[in-house]
């Protein structure tokens, strides 16, 4: 029964071919560009790569041959290392290789969450980095709108790399963050969400990662000791570690788009990202500005809204949804949780 709740949320978040989302981009489709995509383009992108052309970087050359040849026509895979700047670079290449980084591992750091069978070095090896800045020029990309950013700890140096006038292109950035220095010398969250607030950029969610310590080279050493527990609980806390922070063009939740082209890319970023509530007030006061008619607002409106997950009938607006409500309650059969902790993006 999860299984197929969980498949009818996903077809909800497929967009509809006719609706006015769709039409709009399918000729001018979002530029975005996944940093870090050994796995494929990121998940959450996946329902919408009928409107996205998507730039993805994998250094290994085979690798990235062999993920071309089975890629849509709008995916486009690169053998560049991004970087701050262009230039010979150590790459340390970790027992997991998704840890690995131009970054060595701090020891009494990371150690103390993640056992050697992931943070310990296997091989350093050398290679050619591409700063952004260049590799636009070099392979004659346009500056994109959406970046998804995870490379263990050279984010921040990436989008370093662009010039004022190039970031000014940038509608929404997805990236990894640390909370401490899990890897030497590395910015920390702190450091990147300076670097953005700094260009105009809110934090519009975070996606928090958290673990337990360990001792030994044993995960989850104390638990094991001292209460029989191996594995990882809502009932006991753990350390903010890492995450992933979704950032926004401050000026771009304003309605200040010069059209409804304008407004459609906004408002498919968000959607995307399941802010249903925000895309709603950008058309919403979109209308009331003038920048776009009624008719077209009713349109954008109804696409959004096609995609949301159907509410509960306990969750519902309206006399039927406060009847279950307060039956539930008077059960106490009422398993309410914040919102906020159940969540698809970001997961935790």
């Amino acid at each position: 029964m999860a299984r197929s709740r969980h498949q009818a949320r996903e077809r909800h978040a497929l967009l509809d071919p006719n609706g006015i989302i769709a039409m709009t981009l399918a000729h001018a489709p979002l530029r975005a560009m996944d940093v870090g995509a050994a796995g494929g383009v990121a998940p959450q992108w996946r329902d919408y790569l009928s409107v996205l052309e998507v730039d993805c970087f994998e250094p290994d050359q085979q690798e990235c041959a062999a993920r071309q040849r089975g890629a849509p026509p709008n995916v486009h895979w690169f053998p560049v290392a991004l970087a701050g700047t262009s230039g010979r670079r150590p790459f340390y290449v970790l027992n997991r290789a998704t840890g690995s980084s131009l970054y060595p591992p701090n020891d009494p750091v990371i150690l103390e969450y993640s056992g050697r069978s992931y943070a310990g070095v296997r091989r350093v090896v050398e290679v050619a980095c591409t700063s952004l800045n260049d590799f636009l020029a070099e392979y004659g990309r346009p500056v994109p709108e959406l970046i998804k950013l995870d490379t263990q700890g050279t984010e921040l140096e990436i989008l370093s790399s662009l010039s004022p006038s190039q970031f000014e292109g940038i509608l929404c950035i997805e990236t990894e963050v640390e909370f401490m220095e899990l890897y030497k010398d590395q910015p920390t969250f702190g450091d990147v969400h300076a670097f953005m607030a700094g260009h105009g950029f809110r934090l519009l969610d975070l996606r928090t990662h958290r673990s337990y310590r360990n001792a030994n080279d044993e995960s989850h050493h104390y638990l094991r000791k001292y209460l029989n527990t191996a594995t990882g609980t809502a009932a006991l806390s753990a350390e903010l570690v890492a995450g992933d922070a979704l950032y926004f063009r401050e000026s771009a939740l304003e309605p200040s788009a010069k059209s409804l082209a304008e407004l459609i890319r906004r408002v498919c970023v968000l959607r995307l990202y399941r802010f249903y509530d925000l895309a709603f007030w950008l058309v919403d006061h979109a209308a009331r500005e003038g920048i776009i008619d009624p008719a077209e607002a009713i349109a954008l409106i109804r696409d959004v809204a096609s995609s949301a997950p159907r509410p509960t009938l306990s969750q519902r607006a309206g006399r039927a949804g406060d009847v279950a409500r307060r039956t539930l309650w008077a059960l106490g059969r009422d398993d309410y949780e914040a919102f906020w902790t159940r969540r698809r993006w970001p997961d935790q």
